[in-house]
């Protein structure tokens, strides 16, 4: 049974602007934990809105603003609004592995409870983005039996109207929603990107008035669902990855020219990254600021002081990528070495698989998007093209099944590579290693990987002029005067 439009309950949903269905093309979620968190702008435009016209509604809310802000979520209950859950999750919920449905549900179970510990109220509602739930839907037996009351996830029979369903099968509301982010007034803007109209928070704003002029109520109130008191509730232990003693040290090399926009976001990965590989590596880094202009320098020298076992290297001025890989290379002692790009346009969290094939005899892991389990995502055409016939005039001069030479993305067993020379310190200069390498008896590696597109900035790829070294390049490497 389904209520009636008139008596239809308001809902703000003040999930993250990166969760929206009209990015999931472009933005993959691993990426989500390196983001500006805008949510609590957004939900306090929102909730100055309501207050003008004294409306409640209820609001989803993800676990993660009720961690860094619960005062906000104070301010929400004390204005007699309802707080429910909005869920985080990389996939689909309908999609999610099986394997991966306990991780969920426990993390749901923490939200739960930070929520229930800024508003003292127990929270009754669940909502998901990206899916679709039918009544047997995996999740809601879960729910129901943490005390939820009901979801408002997206119904499959009908997907043109929104609607919270009782998790006892006693009926549904339906339900007038509103994205809080849309009242974001300064939205993070994302290269390849189109950015946000002007005046779009003004816009969304009258929108929002519209709809709250038309009345308003929770969920709860309109299923008849009693609110009550937060209870006490045994959370599962955080997950944590145990650092191995005897793990290898791994130094992870970050070659950087201007990408101030990036660094805030690039130490936040860094600093994960350290976590969630102690299991297979201690992690070190040298951070190689390659003759920057902006603040990247700044930030960097600020950054390395949270990162474990860091520090950071400068170049006066530009020298190049490669010369930059080179410089960070002989700055450790480590006897593994990986260096990854600035831009996070490859996922950092491949090195534990790289780093296995380094300890089973590699001398270089290269990651490989050529690879036929590899793939790209929203990488301009002419990068592709350009870097595949690079690879492809490599592979044939030198004999090799390596389908990708271009790549920064690596992992290098020093030994092999800290006494080469380079002669092209630039983009190629990474092509050149591995000729040297193979040219020397070495043996090189690929593991698939993903390339994706920067998010923030621009390459600083010149592309005629690389096009011509790769050129000269490949001449030098046909004559054997490459070794």
């Amino acid at each position: 049974m389904v209520s009636s439009h008139a008596t239809a309950a308001l809902a703000l949903d003040a999930s993250e602007w990166f969760v929206a269905q009209s990015l999931r093309p472009f933005l993959a979620s691993r990426h989500w934990r390196r983001l500006e968190r805008r949510a609590a702008v957004c939900v306090r435009a929102a909730l100055a809105v309501c207050a003008a016209k004294g409306v409640r509604a209820t609001w989803f809310v993800p676990g993660a603003l009720a961690r860094s802000s619960p005062g906000l979520l104070r301010e929400l209950a004390a204005a007699g609004h309802e707080v429910g859950l909005a869920a985080e999750a990389p996939w689909p919920l309908a999609d999610a592995p099986a394997s991966e449905r306990a991780a969920l549900q426990d993390r749901w179970l923490r939200d739960v409870a930070a929520i229930e510990a800024a508003t003292g109220v127990a929270v009754r509602g669940f909502r998901a983005p990206w899916t679709t739930a039918t009544k047997d839907a995996w999740w809601r037996p879960f729910l129901r039996g943490i005390g939820l009351a009901y979801d408002a996830t997206q119904d499959a029979q009908d997907v043109d109207t929104q609607h919270a369903h009782r998790l006892d099968g006693g009926g549904a509301v339906r339900l007038r929603l509103f994205a809080a982010a849309a009242l974001d007034p300064e939205p993070p803007q994302l290269a390849g990107m189109p950015a946000a109209p002007v005046g779009h928070a003004r816009v969304s704003a009258d929108e929002l008035q519209a709809l709250l002029a038309r009345g308003g109520g929770t969920v709860v109130a309109s299923l008849g669902t009693p609110v009550l008191t937060a209870p006490p509730r045994p959370l599962p232990p955080e997950p944590i990855v145990m650092p191995r003693g005897d793990a290898p040290r791994l130094c992870v090399v970050v070659p950087l020219k201007d990408e101030e926009r990036g660094v805030p976001g690039l130490l936040v990965e860094l600093r994960a990254l350290a976590d969630d590989l102690a299991d297979v590596a201690r992690v070190e880094y040298v951070l190689v600021d390659d003759g920057s202009g902006d603040r990247t320098w700044e930030l960097l020298q600020q950054g390395v002081a949270s990162l474990p076992r860091a520090k950071a290297v400068r170049h006066e001025r530009n020298l190049g990528v490669a010369a930059a890989i080179r410089t960070g290379v002989l700055a450790t002692d480590s006897a593994f070495v990986a260096s990854i790009d600035g831009d996070l346009s490859y996922d950092p969290r491949e090195l534990r698989a790289m780093v296995a094939l380094l300890q089973q005899g590699a001398d270089v892991v290269t990651a490989s998007p050529y690879h036929p389990r590899g793939g790209v995502r929203n990488v301009p055409g002419w990068r592709l093209f350009l870097s595949r016939g690079l690879s492809l005039a490599y592979r044939a001069l030198l004999g090799s099944p390596i389908r990708t030479w271009t790549a920064c993305f690596r992992v290098y067993r020093r030994a092999a590579v800290a006494e080469l020379p380079l002669a092209n310190p630039r983009f190629l200069g990474t092509a050149e290693w591995l000729v040297r390498v193979l040219r020397r008896g070495g043996r090189v590696v690929e593991h698939p990987c993903v390339l994706e597109a920067r998010l923030f900035g621009v390459s600083k790829m010149k592309t005629l002029r690389t096009i011509g070294g790769h050129l000269r390049l490949l001449a030098a490497v046909a004559v054997r005067s490459v070794r």
